[in-house]
């Protein structure tokens, strides 16, 4: 709050010698002109300074009002990490892991979104949460590929009729293979949009108790046009599983139980859609997410880290020109 300033000012009146009566004739002279001390007005306090951002933010394009929305966010909120500091304090300091990932993030709302301030805040606030809350996922008996012994795993939720989930298998594959991490498979069919879903996910179920589950996951995605049972079948001949076993588990209770533990397992975890990605139990909403949890949990795990791939190798969007 500026500092209130109140200014009082005096007024003084000509002096004159009011007992000497003027001689005869003498004209009496204008009164003079008194100039009256002008009031000063009231001064506001001198401006900050816009403090400087620490050399781990890239404010990349940023225009100077949006650099300016960036800094005053990042003074006004707190330490991400906790501690009784300001995030850019934060910064300045180093130790927080997170704080520089985060900061990018705002980066991206604000010159990529568009965002404003007050939405930009909303959106930091939901992705500190994302990124702080770690959910147990029982991956059982889940389809895993990768290392046994990784200690850094990613599972997956998807569905077989989603187009995205599509687009995610090579880029997800090529993340998985150059950190040398595990990946698990969870069924997640979105029957509202894609009656197939199911199906599909129990005959993918039943082609892991053959073991040939990546086949098989392969097979379904390439011809995601058509998961009617028939057709299915027909992927079953073709990854060579034995059709009399193949139909029997897929129409079995258990294909059905095993789906419908793997949604709950979904819904626990917030999953609200296709693909979701989680990193040692924290969500991630994009592949470029996936990146940026697989360096910090591999560091976290004393793993040495190789060059990150970039968000142009995992299929992420170039930002949008302004």
């Amino acid at each position: 709050m500026g500092a209130l300033v109140v200014a009082i000012t005096a007024a003084c009146g000509a002096c004159r010698l009011a007992d000497a009566p003027p001689a005869p004739g003498a004209e009496i002279p204008p009164a003079a002109e008194v100039a009256l001390p002008v009031a000063a007005s009231p001064t506001e306090p001198p401006a900050k300074a816009t403090p400087e951002l620490p050399a781990n933010v890239d404010p990349k394009d940023l225009d100077a009002a949006e650099k300016k929305i960036l800094v005053e966010i990042l003074a006004e909120q707190f330490d991400p990490c906790g501690k009784t500091r300001s995030f850019l304090d934060a910064l300045r300091a180093g130790d927080c892991p997170s704080a520089p990932r985060l900061a990018a993030r705002l980066v991206d709302f604000i010159g990529v979104r568009g965002l404003g301030k007050k939405q930009a805040v909303e959106a930091l606030a939901r992705e500190i949460e994302r990124i702080n809350t770690v959910h147990t996922i029982d991956v059982g008996a889940s389809p895993r590929r990768g290392p046994a012994d990784a200690k850094v795993v990613i599972v997956e939720f998807s569905d077989f009729e989603c187009p995205f989930c599509r687009r995610a298998i090579a880029p997800l594959e090529r993340l998985r293979a150059h950190y040398g991490v595990a990946l698990t498979f969870k069924f997640f069919p979105l029957r509202l949009n894609h009656p197939n879903a199911e199906g599909a996910a129990r005959a993918a179920w039943a082609a892991h108790q053959q073991g040939k589950f990546w086949e098989m996951h392969d097979a379904l995605f390439e011809n995601q046009h058509a998961l009617d049972f028939p057709s299915v079948q027909k992927l079953a001949r073709k990854v060579g599983l034995d059709p009399k076993k193949f139909d029997a588990a897929v129409a079995s209770a258990e294909a059905k139980a095993a789906v419908e533990a793997d949604e709950k397992a979904g819904e626990a975890a917030q999953v609200d859609g296709t693909p979701t990605f989680y990193v040692s139990g924290r969500k991630c909403e994009s592949l470029a997410q996936v990146e940026d949890m697989l360096r910090e949990a591999l560091q976290a795990a004393g793993q040495p880290l190789p060059p990150a791939l970039g968000a142009a190798a995992v299929g992420e969007p170039p930002p949008a020109p302004k």
